[in-house]
């Protein structure tokens, strides 16, 4: 959900609950129940290159778009190896990145292909806007000395808003007092992936996100997370909103 979608909601006629934005917004996600400020966001997108479809049998008659997409995936991780180390560094989220996650090509064994298509997952900084992110991306590309055909990049089909801590230190330090009165070893800090907590943020509502289990047991085969870290949370939150953490 974007930043303009949850803006509505606060300026719906009739709907009382959403007269206005809330003060603070606390995203449930798991953290270990430390107290996230900054996560990245991404821009997602795929990449295509076209050939000419023949005969297997007659190669040289065609044109390889599976051939060509290899000098787009050389661009690409020379982008990823290179480019990302140079861009402007976050002291929570570190720099940003760049993989391929996804590559599909072909019609059939015997026939020479005429599609090759990637799925690209660029993830941005709180100081980066995902269309700049992904353009930059298109420029390194074409810049690439071995491509001298067409690489068609498709408008990105996801965005995800990074979270940034310019406007969420109160927050931060107040969640965190009362996660250390019940867990003393927690910390506030920056993580590698992204949550919705970006999109409230943008328009204008300090967020931070916070929660039981870790992100290494989220989206796995087997999904949990310890009973006693889940109580704890209750805890945390319930001395948060009484005042008394």
């Amino acid at each position: 959900m974007g930043a303009a979608v949850y803006e509505d909601f606060w300026k719906s006629p009739g709907q009382s609950i959403f007269l206005k934005p809330p003060d603070e917004a606390i995203i449930a996600e798991p953290t270990n129940l430390n107290v996230v400020k900054a996560h990245k966001g991404s821009v997602r997108w795929n990449c295509r290159t076209h050939g000419r479809a023949v005969h297997s049998s007659q190669p040289e008659a065609g044109d390889n778009a599976i051939y060509k997409m290899r000098h787009v995936l050389a661009a690409l991780e020379d982008y990823q190896r290179h480019r990302c180390p140079s861009l402007r560094e976050h002291p929570l989220c570190g720099r940003p990145t760049l993989s391929v996650g996804l590559i599909e090509g072909g019609r059939g064994i015997n026939t020479v292909a005429d599609l090759c298509s990637v799925a690209i997952d660029r993830r941005i900084l709180p100081n980066e806007f995902p269309m700049e992110a992904y353009q930059d991306v298109i420029d390194h590309v074409a810049k690439w000395p071995e491509i001298d055909f067409e690489v068609e990049h498709e408008t990105p089909f996801s965005t995800g808003r990074a979270l940034s801590d310019e406007n969420n230190r109160l927050l931060s330090e107040h969640l965190l007092q009362a996660v250390r009165s019940v867990q003393s070893d927690r910390k506030v800090e920056g993580v590698q992936y992204g949550t919705n907590a970006g999109a409230i943020a943008s328009s204008g509502v300090p967020c931070v996100v916070f929660g039981p289990g870790t992100i290494d047991q989220a989206h796995t085969k087997d999904e949990w997370l310890s009973i006693e870290q889940l109580h704890q949370a209750c805890e945390i939150l319930y001395r948060f909103g009484a005042g008394t953490g």
